[in-house]
């Protein structure tokens, strides 16, 4: 079985597979970093000797279906009245193409935003939630941002340079991640619906691009890259009220602030609360050599007990009635438990899925550098950018 990472953690999974098939199946893991694992998988995939499992992900789950060399699970799970249902809908649809499953999901990966509740109770705020807007976190942040001389953005003598407390901070770093589940919110996207076009320079989008923009270099509540450079994770060090972030963030937490999640805001006239929702799945090749003991080792990881072992790890399972296994490794606050567990399926944006995706993240984001920073408008590195990644978009 070809994965990525967890190495040991496969490793100790295929042991407990063995025990319970009285040593029938054993699973040989192969892991490989994230840029070789796809090149050696690709080429497998190419040749006709792929592994008997492999991981998948978002960004390939869909290009590897229509070569055909990843196979529809829905047969197998059909047979199958043991094999779990209770999946988040919004995950385990990540996996699925023109009604094929073609994956299995292991985790939950939910991209939201965090917040530092006392820097917004210390300014007398109630922290975003359900109901807030973008004009809402404007309001706020110029309430929360302060420079050293205890001046707000809107007093005479604010100095951007100096700025002590940033009201939000990291909110537009990835155009997958974050800006795009946040143009969803703002009722628009990047890409159109059949993910053939860059709508970027859309008036919707640029709207939405425009706010950011300004809360950047007018309001001055969003620091330019230019004025933390080489200061790290500025939430992380109670520099920041709020961020766009994931849960392995926590492990950086030293417990001097207490932080809560929200979904994304609502924004624009179509506006709707977003997260970001991603994840990895086990998945058979078509020319998997040993098939029927590939299924064994997807359903057992699929099961309470491999989730009970995922959850030590720290990760999130995709499962409703297993996904809070992880709770007894992490102290979170109630908010993580409702946004990122209870409410996914509710307000979750499936992450955008394109295996051209690290190349259009990079395009958008050298478009954009120049706009964050006051030197290029919206409107022309939009424009400038779109026919770029309409090329990549056409190559599915």
């Amino acid at each position: 079985s070809m994965t990525w990472g967890w190495g040991d953690l496969m490793d100790e999974l295929s042991e407990l597979l063995a025990e319970q098939t009285d040593g029938a199946i054993v699973v040989e893991g192969q892991q490989l970093g994230w840029g070789d694992y796809w090149t050696k998988l690709n080429t497998l995939y190419a040749s006709g000797s792929p592994p008997d499992s492999a991981w998948t992900h978002t960004a390939w789950v869909r290009p590897h279906a229509v070569l055909g060399v990843i196979e529809d699970l829905n047969p197998r799970i059909d047979a199958s009245p043991d094999f779990p249902d209770d999946w988040y809908s919004s995950v385990w649809g990540l996996f699925t193409f023109e009604g094929g499953q073609y994956g299995s999901s292991w985790d939950v990966g939910v991209q939201g935003m965090w917040y530092n509740r006392n820097l917004y109770e210390e300014a007398g705020l109630t922290g975003p939630s359900v109901g807030t807007t973008y004009a809402d976190l404007l309001e706020q942040g110029l309430t929360l941002t302060t420079d050293r001389g205890g001046n707000h953005p809107q007093d005479d003598g604010f100095n951007k340079r100096e700025v002590e407390i940033w009201g939000m901070s990291n909110m537009v770093d990835n155009w997958v991640n974050e800006i795009r589940p946040q143009a969803v919110a703002w009722g628009t996207d990047i890409f159109n619906e059949d993910e053939t076009e860059c709508i970027v320079n859309s008036e919707a989008t640029m709207e939405f691009l425009n706010w950011y923009l300004d809360a950047i270099q007018t309001h001055n509540i969003h620091p330019s890259a230019d004025l933390i450079e080489g200061l790290g994770n500025l939430f992380v060090s109670g520099s920041s009220a709020l961020i766009s972030t994931f849960p392995g963030i926590i492990d950086q937490f030293d417990g001097s602030f207490v932080w809560e999640i929200s979904p994304y805001p609502m924004g624009g006239a179509n506006g709707a609360h977003t997260l970001n929702v991603g994840g990895s799945a086990f998945s058979i090749p078509s020319e998997s050599p040993h098939p029927e003991e590939a299924w064994q080792w997807v359903k057992f990881n699929a099961s309470d007990l491999a989730h009970q072992h995922w959850a030590k790890r720290g990760i999130i399972n995709a499962r409703r009635s297993t996904s809070k296994y992880v709770l007894e490794q992490m102290d979170v606050p109630d908010t993580f438990v409702e946004f990122y567990m209870d409410r996914i399926d509710e307000f979750g944006v499936p992450v955008w899925q394109h295996k051209n995706r690290a190349q259009i993240n990079t395009a958008l984001t050298s478009a954009f550098e120049l706009v964050w920073l006051g030197d290029r408008t919206v409107e022309d590195a939009a424009n400038a950018v779109k026919a770029e990644v309409d090329e990549f978009l056409a190559d599915a």
